[in-house]
């Protein structure tokens, strides 16, 4: 089978873990740069992808005949064209919830973070402004309510972390159960209740037609102008232009962004010049612990395919 090669877009932390289940059966070859769209190239002769964030569109595949399986390090697959794999009979795989938690413990850090000011009290730390400490006062998170856009995966371990905190849940999900809401003590409620009510709104949607631009100037106008808007889930789901203006106009007290409609991230972004933002750049779900277990169950799925079995968690439809 040595004629057979697998290849990972990117240089993902804990590559190594899925060259180590991959190398008695394939080579394996790991990008050594951050692609924004994948070459064609890169997939001539692969028999399997391990994908990260970078796209593989239509032309990416333009070369790929040999290709059997691209396998997503996470859940979300919006830059996996679906319907080219779908006719060239190539399985689109995900790990749905493999780094939930990591994702869940980043958005609940993040809301302390931006209601206590930790970057405020760095920054004033760092300039011994020691008469600053008045302009210090945060909030509790005990006591606030919080909205969950999105109640699958994600969205439920981050009301189950916020257990100890006494918050009230409030969840906007068309596509989940009752039971799953009463489960976790979440009330369901229309979208813009939760945007009216909510101290904090974080999203936990994933990426689709119906879904973008979901948050827009409207939705952010409903806001409390106290309130704090997380955004790890996907850029485009909210209105960069629109949050940017939002914020600047002081509309909403505070936002936390780790996704971006353009990905990778270039200079410039006028949302840089914000001093009521926290920034990060696609990393919520980045643990140590997350990039072993995900490398290692990838491999493990792009090796079934290898051996001529049906891959798990397939999300296209392959005759």
């Amino acid at each position: 089978m040595r004629d057979e090669r697998v290849f990972i877009t990117e240089p993902l932390p804990f590559a190594e873990e899925a060259v180590k289940v991959l190398k008695e059966y394939v080579d394996v070859e790991v990008s050594s740069v951050f692609y924004h769209i994948v070459p064609p190239e890169k997939l001539r002769g692969c028999i399997g992808v391990l994908a990260g964030d970078s796209i593989i569109n239509k032309h990416s595949l333009s070369e790929a005949d040999e290709l059997r399986i691209i396998q997503k390090t996470g859940a979300g697959v919006n830059t996996i064209d679906l319907e080219e794999c779908s006719r060239r009979g190539i399985y689109v795989c995900n790990l749905p919830g493999v780094n939930a938690i990591d994702v869940a413990e980043y958005v609940v850090g993040a809301m302390i973070s931006a209601l206590r000011g930790f970057f405020r009290m760095d920054r004033a730390a760092r300039r011994a402004a020691w008469d600053e400490r008045p302009n210090l006062i945060g909030e509790r998170l005990s006591g606030k309510t919080v909205g969950i856009i999105g109640f699958g995966n994600i969205g439920r371990k981050v009301a189950y972390l916020l257990r100890p905190f006494s918050v009230k849940i409030l969840a906007y999900d068309p596509y989940v159960d009752e039971d799953a809401f009463r489960q976790f003590n979440a009330v369901r409620v229309d979208l813009e209740r939760l945007l009216r009510e909510s101290d904090i709104v974080t999203i936990h949607a994933p990426l689709t037609d119906e879904t973008k631009g979901l948050i827009g100037r409207e939705e952010l106008e409903m806001m409390k102008p106290t309130a704090i808007l997380i955004n790890a889930a996907r850029g485009p789901i909210v209105d960069e232009s629109a949050l940017y203006q939002t914020l600047k106009n002081h509309r909403i007290k505070f936002a936390v962004i780790d996704v971006w409609s353009e990905e990778p991230l270039k200079p410039g972004n006028p949302i840089f010049e914000l001093d009521n933002v926290q920034l990060s750049i696609h990393t919520a779900s980045w643990t140590r612990q997350a990039f072993q277990e995900t490398m290692r169950l990838s491999a493990e799925n792009v090796l079934r395919v290898i051996k001529g079995e049906k891959p798990l968690n397939v999300v296209n439809k392959v005759d």
